[in-house]
This record gives structure tokens, C-alpha cells and sequence, in this order.
């Protein structure tokens, strides 16, 4: 191991991101929940995260959140947009953030408003923890972009939710945050992975020529309204890039696993554009 990697390995084990009130996080019982329930999800360690963002280090590589990715083409470098889908654990999100802080890294977080953490959905509205806002803040104040993970096709479905009135008020509690959201990223949820080919950015008229996806016999409307109506400037799963990295599902899609994105990124060449995604519950394994 690196003298850096354990360098920063010491410095996530002792530093406090919690903003804090009489000396205990707003959230602390909300995290020690989710801990209890997501912790043992984790596949990989804080140590291979670490040599992750070394490569990335490299001065060939250009690494960016996805909004700025997306408008940024230099052919004499390797441009990266690193990306977070915060499905389950927002608190490895923060220790993500902190260890991408030392490495001089940004990258944009994806807050999913179905998730346990977000709220209650109860009579198709969400009822916030708004304890939750203070996370939020510290990701952005840390200089992450955040963004929307969006799972609006499944909120209609499952919760009768009308996903141009849900979308409107995530958007408008993000802005009474203070926190500028510019892009969003389809969540793969149960139900839409049983419903293949159906995706969540079909909810969005740029993303599809369907006017209705069918469910239990019902039918729910899709592609109503442009990604520019919902609020939006641009999709994850469609910004320009020739190289895609991801370990969804708890695994990196690679025959040769971590060991082989990591040969990936060492190998690319200037002019590719790679957009590598992480979800923070797979990580920090003991």
C-alpha cells in the first residue's frame, strides 16, 4: 500500500464531517439505522477506493462531475465524469466525498427520493427527514455536484404519485437547500428491472417515442414532458462518452473485476471520454 493511500485511509478514519449540534450529528439516529441495515452491503474496501482515485490522479486524466463533463472535450486528455448513485447510504457517500476532497477529486452525487433516507411517501406526496438537509449541504459545501436519481416511472406506479408534481417539489427543496440541480440519473429499481426494456428516463419525452407503459393491466402515462421541463439540463445515461465503468449490482463489469478497470483506466488514451459510476453502499468493507 501506498504511503498516500494509507495516508488517507488514517485521515477518513479520524476526520468529522457531521455538522453537529451539542456535539451529536442531526442525523445520528437516522444513520445509525441505516448503517444497521446497509453497512454489510459493502463489497469493496475504502483501501481499493483509494487506488482508484490514485489512477485517476494521473496528469492524463481530466475528472469531473458529470455537468461539467459532459461540456468539457480536450483531446489531449482523458476526460472522466465520476458519478454516485446514493441508492441505499448516504453516509458512505460523505466518506466518499472526503476522501475524493484529498485527491484534489469532484463528482456528482445522486440523491434518490424513494430511498428510506430521502422521506415517507404517504398519500403520494414525501414526507421529508429533514434532518437529511444537512448531509446534503455538507456533500455540496465538500464541492460535489448533486443531482436527482430519478425514479419517477416507479413513484407513479407504486405510489400514484404524479411524477411532474413529485419532481417539482425535490427540486424546489433542493433550491430552499441552496443547492443548484442541474442533472439527473435513472434509478434502476425492482419493478423497472422486471418491466425490461422500460427505464426510468422514459419518463422523458427526449427519451422515448412511447406514450404509455402498461402495468397489472393499467396504464401509466410516459414522455409527457422534455427533460428541460422536468427541470433538467441533462441525463447521466446520455452525455457524451465512448467508455462506460460501473460495479452495479456489487460487481465492476469486467471479466478481471476492480483489478481490470483499473488496467481500463491505465490504458485509455487522450481523447476518450469515460464515465465511471460507483453506488456509496458497496463500499468501506471491514
Amino acid at each position: 500500500m501506498s504511503s498516500k493511500i494509507l495516508g488517507i485511509l488514517i485521515g477518513l478514519s479520524l476526520y468529522n464531517v457531521n455538522p453537529q449540534v451539542n456535539n451529536t450529528p442531526s442525523w445520528s439516529n437516522l444513520e445509525n439505522k441505516i448503517r444497521s441495515q446497509y453497512d454489510s452491503y459493502a463489497h469493496f474496501t475504502w483501501s481499493q477506493y483509494a487506488q482508484l482515485l490514485l489512477v485517476l490522479s494521473d496528469k492524463k486524466f481530466i475528472v469531473l462531475p458529470i455537468n461539467e463533463m459532459r461540456r468539457t472535450y480536450d483531446k489531449s486528455a482523458v476526460v472522466v465524469g465520476m458519478r454516485h448513485d446514493i441508492d441505499l447510504h448516504p453516509f458512505k457517500a460523505l466518506e466518499m466525498v472526503n476522501m475524493e476532497r484529498q485527491f484534489g477529486i469532484k463528482a456528482t452525487y445522486y440523491v434518490l427520493p424513494t430511498a428510506e433516507y430521502y422521506g415517507t411517501i404517504i398519500d403520494s406526496k414525501i414526507l421529508l427527514n429533514l434532518e437529511m438537509g444537512d448531509l446534503y449541504r455538507a456533500l455540496y459545501e465538500s464541492g460535489a455536484e448533486i443531482g436527482i436519481h430519478n425514479d419517477l416511472i416507479a413513484l407513479m406506479i407504486e405510489h400514484n404519485c404524479d411524477p411532474l408534481s413529485v419532481n417539482n417539489d425535490v427540486l424546489n427543496y433542493f433550491k430552499y437547500l441552496g443547492i443548484p440541480i442541474y442533472g439527473t440519473a435513472a434509478h434502476g429499481s425492482a419493478l423497472l428491472k422486471s418491466m425490461n426494456p422500460i427505464s426510468n428516463f422514459m419518463i422523458f419525452s427526449d427519451f422515448t417515442t412511447m406514450d404509455s407503459v402498461s402495468h397489472n393491466g393499467c396504464k401509466y402515462p410516459i414522455g409527457q414532458y422534455s427533460l428541460n421541463e422536468y427541470g433538467y439540463m441533462y441525463e447521466a445515461y446520455h452525455v457524451n462518452y465512448n467508455i462506460y465503468l460501473s460495479e452495479a449490482g456489487g460487481s465492476w463489469k469486467d471479466p478481471r473485476g476492480f483489478e481490470g478497470i483499473l488496467d481500463k483506466l491505465r490504458s485509455s488514451v487522450p481523447g476518450d471520454r469515460i464515465e465511471i459510476l460507483t453506488h456509496p453502499c458497496w463500499w468501506g468493507k471491514r
